[in-house]
């Protein structure tokens, strides 16, 4: 072997042992304490006992959460699974114009209203409270960071047929069904699905996923400022279909079995729509409005 070929082989060998002993003592060493989330345990709220709460003579709905964000060990946060903001009509109409949710809530919810607003907030430092894992997390871990800990089992149940709703709730989807009724105006921080409703018109804006699926609609707007994801499923029947957004690099996946009318909305001079359709073929009945001066 030659001389060089020694040389090189010695370079790659060392550098493997010195990786090697690297990741051994890596999983030795203290890096668990740095985690974003807490994997022992979650906080589930029970589900046996409903209360209620009147909502009749409000028409918006704003649901938020209140927690410190540098007390405590570890801090509380929505899962996207096991929790929801349900809303819908019923059959039954004395429970129509009501809000339902855990009773084991009630200890952690205030209310307050402002004109025809109602706010309900959710303070998730008394959640922090009386569910406390200190004794746990100092037992576990070293005390280097703040922990997330998963609640679950906050299920709201909204059942109104008026539909304007902000939801805060971090990461809580919120989840409309079998409704019929003139507008939906939801803003969400966590995943929008609609499912089964009949509107004249559909406003949804959240970050993350927006499904609409089996419903009726005459419009639905999508503001491409906001929105990143969203489906529109071919078993809807949508008349038109308003894009809006104010930015050059929007854009917009058509299938070819996709639907009713385009409108694009551009909100200044530099925003531009881009669209691709996927298929054989593809009818796109397509209007530009310009919102600008």
């Amino acid at each position: 072997m030659r001389l060089t070929t020694k040389i090189i082989t010695g370079i790659i060998l060392s550098i493997f042992l010195l990786s090697l002993l690297h990741i051994i003592g890596y999983s030795f060493s203290e890096r668990r304490y740095f985690k974003s989330s807490y994997p022992i345990n979650s906080i589930t709220i029970p589900q046996e006992n409903k209360t209620e709460l009147l909502i009749e003579p409000y028409r918006v709905f704003v649901f938020e959460a209140e927690q410190s964000e540098t007390e405590g060990r570890f801090f509380c946060y929505f899962t996207d699974a096991d929790n929801g903001l349900f809303i819908h009509q019923t059959t039954t109409s004395e429970d129509n114009n009501k809000l339902f949710f855990p009773e084991d809530l009630n200890g952690f919810i205030s209310t307050k209203t402002n004109g025809d607003t109602l706010f309900l907030k959710i303070d998730l430092e008394k959640v922090r409270e009386q569910y406390d894992l200190i004794d746990e997390v100092n037992k576990k871990f070293k005390p280097t960071t703040r922990y997330g800990v998963p609640v679950t089992g906050v299920n709201l149940d909204l059942r109104s047929s008026k539909v304007n709703v902000i939801n805060k709730l971090y990461r809580l989807p919120t989840r409309i069904s079998n409704l019929e009724t003139d507008s939906i105006q939801i803003y969400a921080s966590g995943e929008i699905n609609i499912d089964f409703c009949k509107a004249n018109f559909i406003d949804p804006n959240s970050s993350r996923k927006i499904t609409v699926s089996n419903s009726v609609v005459k419009a639905i707007n999508i503001d491409l400022d906001i929105v990143n994801s969203w489906n529109i499923e071919p078993n809807c029947d949508v008349d038109t279909i308003f894009y809006t957004g104010s930015k050059r690099s929007n854009n917009m996946l058509l299938h070819s079995d996709s639907r009713g009318k385009i409108v694009w909305q551009p909100k200044n001079k530099e925003a531009e729509l881009n669209i691709k359709i996927k298929g054989n073929t593809a009818q796109i009945n397509f209007e530009t409005q310009i919102l600008y001066d």
